[in-house]
């Protein structure tokens, strides 16, 4: 997911009267069984995973047929999937559309100024849904992120992960790459690890953002392992601009793993070192349910 503007941003509409007729859906279920019947379920493949689906990556379906499109992920293959958002409904309507795909929610994204507003409503949501971790997907910041930003967050993290933990419930925050300006402690990441409690406090890493912002992804898992239980994973296309802001990045800089320039491999491979639980493949192109097939494949050739 982007922090901030996306430079093609599809919109996101839950407005019930934007729901496709019966015939409409039959059909789109249809094609979407019959594109992906050939392909090999993930949760057998014999290289590394299970992976899960952030449903982020097929967000404009997801908008137009929620039910239709959870069919389609479990018709790739995935048993769990990250939620980005109840696209109209509540968390008890979401988890019986989940119950019904076959799929379970491990995961759930929130927005910081939710968390600050009712941390309390968030694990119950979290809990309606059956997820294990409440992921905050941005520090508010303005044109950079600062030191005041990141000593703010800590505080607030710390505040949130105790309600969340006495709940039951895992906090982590997700990188988005803007955190590695320089710091007293190397980088602002650096700090904000410094200043957070691992009882109460991890992290979601993303490999695009990480690789986006210059920085190593297998090199930090090692520097800070168990601080990442969640891990995104996805390629950036070749010759791609790095170190932009993440509101300047287009969809189409997103594309199937093993295709751009992130080493997969040793990023999988430090992870599963270093203790990470959950990965996710998030695929922000517009034609993500095109890629993600050719991911899944790549996925399955490669050894650790």
């Amino acid at each position: 997911m982007k922090d901030g503007t996306v430079g093609r941003p599809v919109q996101v509409h839950s407005d019930v009267q934007q729901v496709p007729s019966s015939k409409t859906m039959i059909t789109r279920r249809t094609l979407l069984a019959s594109s992906f019947a050939a392909l090999p379920a993930v949760g057998k493949q014999k290289g590394p995973g299970p992976f899960g689906l952030q449903i982020y990556s097929l967000r404009g379906e997801a908008a137009k047929d929620l039910p239709a499109t959870l069919a389609l992920i479990r018709k790739l293959g995935f048993n769990e999937v990250e939620v980005p958002e109840l696209y109209g409904r509540t968390a008890a309507e979401f988890r019986r559309l989940l119950d019904s795909a076959g799929l379970r929610a491990t995961s759930m994204m929130v927005e910081y100024e939710r968390l600050g507003k009712d941390a309390d409503s968030v694990a119950a949501e979290a809990h309606a849904l059956g997820a294990g971790y409440v992921v905050c997907s941005t520090i508010p910041h303005r044109k950079e992120l600062s030191d005041d930003n990141i000593a703010r967050a800590a505080e607030d993290f710390a505040r949130w992960g105790k309600t969340l933990a006495g709940a039951g419930l895992h906090l982590c925050y997700h990188t988005h790459g803007v955190e590695f300006s320089k710091s007293r402690d190397g980088t602002l990441f650096d700090t904000l690890v410094r200043l957070t409690d691992p009882r109460y406090v991890n992290f979601e890493m993303d490999i695009f953002w990480i690789v986006f912002a210059f920085q190593d992804p297998a090199k930090l898992l090692r520097k800070y392992p168990g601080r990442f239980p969640l891990m995104h994973v996805k390629d950036i296309r070749k010759g791609a601009v790095l170190g932009r802001a993440p509101a300047d990045v287009m969809e189409e800089e997103s594309v199937p793993l093993g295709a751009g320039i992130v080493d997969i491999p040793a990023a999988l491979r430090a992870a599963r070192e270093t203790g990470v639980r959950h990965y996710y493949i998030e695929d922000e192109a517009i034609n993500a349910a095109q890629q993600i097939p050719e991911s899944l494949k790549y996925l399955k050739s490669i050894r650790l």
